[in-house]
């Protein structure tokens, strides 16, 4: 069943409630910049997710409310892995994807990749396919470089989160739709789909997802 946008505001709101202000803020402004609920959408019931780049977990909470079995969070910044969010379905895990193992129905990197430098995606990748149970989802977010404006937007935001040390990472690295189609191709994934989720925002936000073969 999907999920309403007044759902998963009500969902954080009632698991961030003890966190600061600053972190329920950062939150909040975290959700409302980014669709989460398309990615919501696409994650079957009772699936096991594996969430790279997890930040403070509040995609990984609302994943969990809205039916995943269980919900690994997977963030190496220390300041928000460490206190992070407490939920029967969510494990939180300190630590960059190699700090992990075991097979996901879903493995979703949302915003994360341009923070690489581009050398280290294919790695990833293949790191990401192998946790996948066969058939298994690849959910991946990003921004879409080809739109002129709001990519610039997101580059002068980017640069003004580096400035104040929001983030880890100080890469810029992005690929048009076709390149990455390509390369995850290349990288043994099928059933590659581009789905435009950044109307009335002002990032052109991307789902793109992809499927370790069945068989």
């Amino acid at each position: 069943m999907a999920v309403s946008y007044r759902q998963a505001l009500a969902t954080l709101h009632r698991n961030f409630s003890r966190f600061s202000l600053v972190k329920r803020v950062y939150v909040l402004g975290r959700f409302v910049s980014c669709p989460f609920l398309p990615l919501l959408d696409a994650i079957p019931a009772g699936a096991r997710v594996l969430d790279i780049g997890a930040g403070h977990g509040a995609f990984a909470c609302l994943a969990a409310e809205r039916g995943a079995r269980s919900v690994l969070a997977l963030e190496p910044d220390l300041r928000k892995s460490l206190p992070s969010v407490r939920h029967p379905a969510v494990r939180f895990v300190a630590g960059f994807d190699d700090a992990v193992k075991g097979s996901f129905d879903v493995v979703t990197v949302i915003d994360v990749l341009y923070k690489l430098p581009l050398p280290e995606w294919d790695p990833l990748f293949t790191r990401v396919r192998e946790r996948l149970v066969p058939g298994g989802l690849l959910l991946l977010k990003e921004v879409d470089p080809e739109h002129r404006w709001k990519a610039a937007w997101n580059r002068a935001q980017e640069h003004a989160a580096n400035l104040v040390n929001l983030t880890l990472g100080r890469s810029f690295s992005y690929e048009n739709r076709r390149q990455l189609a390509n390369r995850l191709e290349r990288l043994g994934f099928v059933d590659f789909k581009v789905a435009e989720i950044g109307r009335g925002y002002p990032h052109a936000h991307i789902l793109y997802s992809a499927r370790r073969p069945a068989a």
